[in-house]
């Protein structure tokens, strides 16, 4: 007797029979006539989907040939899925059954998803037909995350963490690791990094110093930009810390030059620091280099720039023995936003009660001043609405109030000394002015101070 044809030998035939009529069977014809007494099954046209987007399976055009049928039962399979797909028939979800007309599954990876679909009914069951959804990766790339910088002792294995990597639609991603920096003193490359194409590759180290590797992932459309992650490999001495300041944005109110300011770097060993600043990236058209600086090894070196766009400044320190980690700041020009004045606040209403013994001289009271009282002003609550740099101007009409600085956003006023009435309340109240400015607009606020002075008996 012949033996009869595998299901996937005939699978195969089945598919290139569709494949040549248009990418279905002739069973999807709703026009075909039924073969006596059994159901007709139509699973659909074919489908092409992104990653992550449910594929909505359809086979409502399927026909019932018997002349009464009771029930129609709908049988749902998955012939073939890719090879890294997780898929099963567990993921068609229309309640959660295979057995429902119209079900969908979200599928895990690129690639092509058959499915087969056998429709039945009291007269017993249809020939199967089958959909194949095609399912592709959408426009974003992913994102690479290399993970935490790393310390660690010459010759113990270090290992680095991409597996918080992402795709924007879910796709599988593959890992590429290099190693692009080393100490002087090494003669490692990217070959000695274990397990380049994973998530988590691990180096052994052969000297002290940094080593610097880069990760860039793909969902096998697109490419991440690269992450930068650090190994830090020393003895005693401890790594010095670069802090390159705050990236700004700056309006009409930019500053020309730039200071940069690296006054936020430290030594742990409290070695003293030696400075390098390095340009990074610049706007199209700019001629910014590191001649532009006037001083890269000054820690607030200043930078004239050319033209609006963004400027990326990297700084590196050394403490005598090593450097540190590299750390960017990004500053940006755009001198065609429009200035918006900024917002003043001077801060709450102060109250200020006091009290003083009196004396009493043939039933005359005689009372000593309250005496002048020290009170905290503060702008930190005024902003400016493109980010503009402010100054501050305290000011009081009277000129009663002496300020320990009135052009700090924050400083401390005197509120001079009050006369005292036996057993009466003498009040004087204090309008302080606060104004900010940026380049070219301003902004005021008022605060108030009451003070109240009671004489009274001891």
């Amino acid at each position: 007797m012949p033996q009869a044809p595998s299901r996937l030998s005939s699978l195969a035939a089945l598919l290139a029979f569709a494949a040549g009529c248009g990418g279905k069977s002739s069973s999807s014809d709703t026009a075909a006539p039924c073969e006596p007494g059994l159901p007709l099954t139509a699973a659909g046209p074919d489908l092409v989907v992104t990653l992550g987007e449910p594929a909505a399976l359809d086979a409502t055009a399927s026909r019932f040939c018997a002349r009464y049928v009771g029930t129609a039962v709908y049988e749902w399979d998955f012939a073939s899925v890719p090879t890294a797909s997780a898929v099963d028939v567990t993921a068609l979800s229309d309640n959660r059954t295979a057995t429902a007309s119209t079900p969908f599954f979200t599928p895990d990876v690129p690639g092509d998803y058959v499915l087969e679909l056998v429709v039945s009914d009291e007269s017993g069951e249809g020939a199967p037909d089958y959909v194949v959804v095609t399912v592709g990766v959408g426009d974003a790339a992913p994102v690479a995350d290399c993970g935490l910088d790393l310390t660690g002792e010459a010759g113990d294995a270090l290992s680095f963490d991409g597996s918080a990597s992402s795709d924007p639609e879910g796709a599988v991603l593959t890992w590429s690791w290099a190693l692009t920096g080393t100490p002087a003193c090494s003669a490692q490359g990217t070959a000695d990094l274990l397990n380049a194409g994973g998530a988590t590759p691990s180096l052994v180290p052969d000297c002290d110093g940094i080593y610097t590797v880069s990760l860039v992932v793909s969902d096998g459309v697109n490419f991440s930009e690269p992450d930068i992650c650090y190994a830090n490999v020393s003895s005693n001495n401890q790594l010095p810390i670069a802090d390159a300041g705050i990236s700004e944005e700056f309006g009409v109110c930019a500053e020309n030059p730039f200071e940069l300011n690296a006054w936020g770097s430290y030594d742990n060993d409290g070695d003293t620091l030696t400075y390098a600043w390095t340009v990074v990236r610049v706007p199209a058209g700019s001629a910014v280099t590191e001649a532009s600086f006037d001083d890269p090894s000054s820690p607030t070196p200043k930078l004239t720039w050319d033209v609006d766009g963004t400027y990326l400044f990297q700084l590196q320190v050394h403490d005598g023995t090593q450097w540190s980690a590299p750390d960017l700041v990004q500053l940006t020009v755009d001198t065609s936003a429009t200035n918006d004045a900024p917002v003043a606040n001077a801060g709450e209403d102060v109250v200020i009660e006091a009290e003083v013994d009196c004396e009493s001289s043939s039933y005359v009271w005689t009372c000593p001043d309250c005496a002048a009282e020290e009170i905290e002003l503060s702008a930190a609550a005024s902003f400016d609405p493109d980010g503009d740099r402010l100054s501050y101007t305290w000011a009081e009409n009277t000129g009663s109030v002496y300020f320990h600085n009135r052009y700090a956003s924050v400083t401390d006023a005197t509120i001079p000394a009050q006369p005292a009435t036996y057993r009466t309340g003498n009040t004087t109240s204090y309008d302080i002015q606060l104004e900010v400015a940026d380049c070219g607009q301003s902004a005021s606020d008022t605060m108030t101070v009451t003070y109240t002075c009671t004489g009274q008996k001891p």
